[in-house]
């Protein structure tokens, strides 16, 4: 019948004939039975998973830029967190902002590793108002800094007036005169003073 006519010895059977279609052979010749061809199924194509693979890995970014930027925020909050701490700690020192240390004209005193040299005065000026004068200060901090304090004539509980005193960056272990100002009048009397950082 064609060319590709198995040979005698085969056994009846479907085979495939010269057009590809699957025929009865009976042993020695072709019949008219065919049936539909089991054709060699190829290998399924592996599906390229691009979109989904790009979304995975947009995702996997996205989960660890959150996880860091969370990471970062709470050390960051933890840091805030210390320096507050810090912060409240040196602030509730005596001659902190919050806590005024009690001090006595022209007696030596210290503030936060600043040390005040004996022999400042306490006065009023050509205009009356409070003149602190001869207030030595040597920074004997670790770093460098400014002393920026308050000095309040004190009644009780009342402030009768304020002094404001600084001095530009000390240098450790160098010392300097506070500069002070003044816009109270010095009052006749007062209870105590005290001095505290300005913040």
């Amino acid at each position: 019948m064609n060319d590709t006519t198995p040979s005698g010895s085969t056994p009846p059977g479907f085979y495939p004939d010269s057009s590809g279609a699957m025929r009865w052979w009976d042993g020695g010749a072709w019949t008219e039975q065919t049936q539909q061809g089991a054709r060699v199924q190829p290998a399924p194509v592996k599906k390229k998973h691009t979109v989904r693979n790009v979304l995975l890995s947009v995702i996997a970014v996205g989960v660890l830029l959150i996880g860091g930027c969370l990471a970062l925020v709470g050390g960051a909050a933890n840091e805030v967190g210390k320096s507050i701490e810090k912060a409240e700690t040196k602030d509730n020192k005596p001659g902190g902002p919050a806590n005024p240390l009690t001090i006595v004209e022209g007696k030596a005193f210290s503030v936060s590793g600043f040390d005040y040299s004996a022999g400042w005065t306490l006065g009023k000026d050509g205009l009356g108002s409070v003149e602190i004068a001869q207030l030595k200060v040597t920074n004997n901090r670790d770093e460098k800094g400014s002393a920026l304090v308050d000095i309040k004539l004190m009644k009780g509980t009342e402030v009768l007036a304020l002094t404001d005193c600084t001095t530009e960056p000390v240098a450790v272990g160098q010392t300097t005169t506070l500069s002070c100002i003044s816009a109270d009048d010095l009052p006749t009397s007062c209870d105590h003073i005290t001095i505290n950082d300005s913040f």
